[in-house]
C-alpha cells in the first residue's frame, strides 16, 4: 500500500507538462500561420498599391505626386487596410507603400499577447513605354 502512495501524483505532473507543450505547439502552428497570412496580405497589398500609384503616370500628363498618393491609399483601403495603417512615400519617379496589419491571436493570448503586428513594404517605379 505504501508503494501506491509514493507514486500518486506523478502522472498528473507529466500530464500537465504534456498539456503545456501541446498548447505551445498549437500556438506556434495556429498563430504562426495567422502571422504568415497577415504578412502575405500586407506584402501583396503594398506592392499592388505602389503599382496602382505609378500607373497614374502618362507620357502626356507626367507623374503627379498627389494623384499617385491618392491612388495608393485608395487601393490599399479597398483591400481592407485602415487608412491609418498605410504609409506612402512618393519620389520623383517611384512610390513606396508600407502597410501595417494587426491580427488577433488565438493561443498567444494565454501568454498575454492579444494582437500581432506585421509590416510590409512595396515599391514601384514609373516606366513610360513607347
Amino acid at each position: 500500500m505504501s508503494r501506491d502512495r509514493k507514486d500518486s501524483g506523478a502522472i498528473s505532473v507529466v500530464m500537465m507538462m504534456l498539456l503545456v507543450i501541446a498548447l505551445a505547439g498549437a500556438g506556434l502552428i495556429v498563430d504562426g500561420g495567422r502571422a504568415m497570412v497577415a504578412r502575405r496580405h500586407a506584402s501583396n497589398t503594398a506592392e499592388a498599391a505602389a503599382r496602382a500609384a505609378v500607373s497614374t503616370a502618362t507620357p502626356v500628363s507626367g507623374f503627379d505626386r498627389e494623384t499617385a498618393r491618392e491612388a495608393a491609399i485608395g487601393y490599399a483601403s479597398r483591400a481592407g487596410v485602415a487608412v491609418t495603417d498605410i504609409e506612402v512615400e512618393v519620389g520623383v519617379d517611384f512610390v513606396t507603400v508600407t502597410v501595417t496589419e494587426h491580427r488577433s491571436t488565438v493561443f498567444l493570448i494565454l501568454g498575454g499577447q492579444e494582437t500581432m503586428t506585421v509590416r510590409a513594404t512595396g515599391t514601384a517605379r514609373v516606366a513610360y513605354s513607347d
